[in-house]
């Protein structure tokens, strides 16, 4: 048997991208080979560096690896000549990847938030340039594959801006409509009803290595830590990093805490974006309290959260928040927006509306005993990698046996 796995780029090494390894890790477990379709080559070194060598050895076991030039109908056509059991899309909040044979039956998309539609309907430049490796070609409308030879038009693929993005548009919603819908929380669940008048999709939350977490919350006491503010993002211009640093002003501002840690990968897209929170902590005078760390391994993050005491979560509207789990399983007091699916396993009263609410939460939470790091630690369990690995399983098993019959 074999499986078809749909995600544009592994690469930026976040939370989609861990659980789309976990996932294919499921189905290897279920004795089914692999398939990957990607518009971009994994980066192994990269992939160990921030999961370790034992998750990201799964990309050695990917029978086959196929790397889109463009994300287009004739392409996925191609593709799709193969016969696959079953096609997983792990980017269903991204790519498009719709084919006439997927149907609730041989397909499973995981949204973690339908925001490709928002990207199409507003033409969002980030979204065709970064995730799906279009630019634009100057002065027409026509785009062309990011990595193709600019200078030699024989490898140049034009195609009518308007007639990509309604094409885009149609397979997007053909995709939410022909496959067995997982969501990341009731929050995207009940956006996807919203946005597309879905009911049936199911929530399965992402999954967190909350045991390797879990050992930081045991090994080290609350008050061997410091008041260090751990901030756990992808340098990206979405997860609203600025929400940070201003918090961070306040609390400099207050005399409240010894500083704030700031620690994502970084895509050379979004490097203006990085020079621009850089520019900002060098306005606010803020260089002895913030420090930004790049594309650090995963034992230095685990360092990092053994010696913090709170995590700030800078972005309202959260999917889910993977980081956040993670943290918490490590004992780390979070602080998080009053809205987005954080707010289904962060209890209310670290929930915050305004800055200034969190700066006091943040006041309060250095001074927090032991018990409560534990009992922080203890909420989580359930997310951890069997549980949601048992789930997809189960589901997997379920669209293979209707096939079969």
């Amino acid at each position: 048997m074999k499986a078809n796995f749909i995600f544009s780029d592994l690469n930026p090494c976040g939370g989609g991208e861990r659980l789309t390894l976990t996932t294919m890790q499921a189905i290897l477990e279920m004795g089914m080979d692999i398939e990957f379709t990607t518009l971009e080559k994994p980066n192994i070194t990269k992939l160990e560096n921030a999961y370790g060598k034992s998750l990201a050895s799964i990309i050695n076991s990917i029978k086959k690896i196929n790397i889109l030039q463009l994300l287009d109908e004739h392409s996925i056509n191609d593709i799709m000549k193969e016969e696959y059991n079953i096609t997983i899309n792990t980017h269903g909040d991204i790519v498009p990847y719709y084919h006439k044979s997927l149907s609730k039956n041989n397909a499973i998309t995981y949204c973690h938030f339908p925001s490709a539609k928002f990207f199409i309907q507003s033409e969002e430049r980030s979204y065709l340039e970064k995730h799906l490796k279009i630019t634009r070609r100057s002065p027409s409308s026509q785009y062309l594959p990011i990595g193709k030879d600019h200078h030699n038009t024989q490898n140049i693929v034009n195609f009518n801006k308007k007639i990509y993005l309604e094409w885009l548009n149609d397979s997007y919603e053909k995709l939410m409509k022909n496959s067995t819908l997982l969501a990341n929380s009731e929050y995207t669940r009940n956006t996807i009803f919203k946005t597309y008048g879905i009911d049936d999709a199911i929530v399965l939350y992402p999954p967190v290595d909350v045991d390797t977490f879990r050992n930081l919350a045991l090994s080290s006491s609350y008050d061997e830590r410091d008041d260090i503010i751990l901030v756990v993002s992808r340098i990206d211009p979405l997860k609203k990093i600025e929400n940070a640093i201003n918090l961070a002003k306040l609390l400099k501002e207050n005399k409240i805490g010894k500083g704030m840690k700031i620690v994502g990968s970084l895509d050379p897209y979004y490097y203006d974006y990085y020079c621009h929170i850089k520019k900002i902590i060098e306005d606010f005078n803020l260089i002895d309290f913030v420090t930004i760390e790049i594309d650090v391994s995963f034992d230095k993050l685990l360092s990092f959260m053994k010696k913090s005491k709170v995590y700030f979560h800078p972005r309202p509207g959260e999917h889910f928040g993977i980081s956040i789990v993670e943290s918490m399983s490590a004992g780390l007091i979070p602080i998080v927006p009053d809205i987005g699916g954080p707010t289904e396993f962060v209890p209310s009263k670290y929930h915050f509306h305004t800055l200034e609410q969190a700066v006091q939460l943040i006041s309060s939470a250095f001074n927090t005993h032991n018990s409560e790091l534990n009992w922080i630690s203890n909420t989580v369990n359930r997310f951890s990698t069997l549980n949601y690995t048992k789930g997809f399983q189960q589901i997997v098993n379920k669209l293979l046996l209707n096939n079969s019959q």
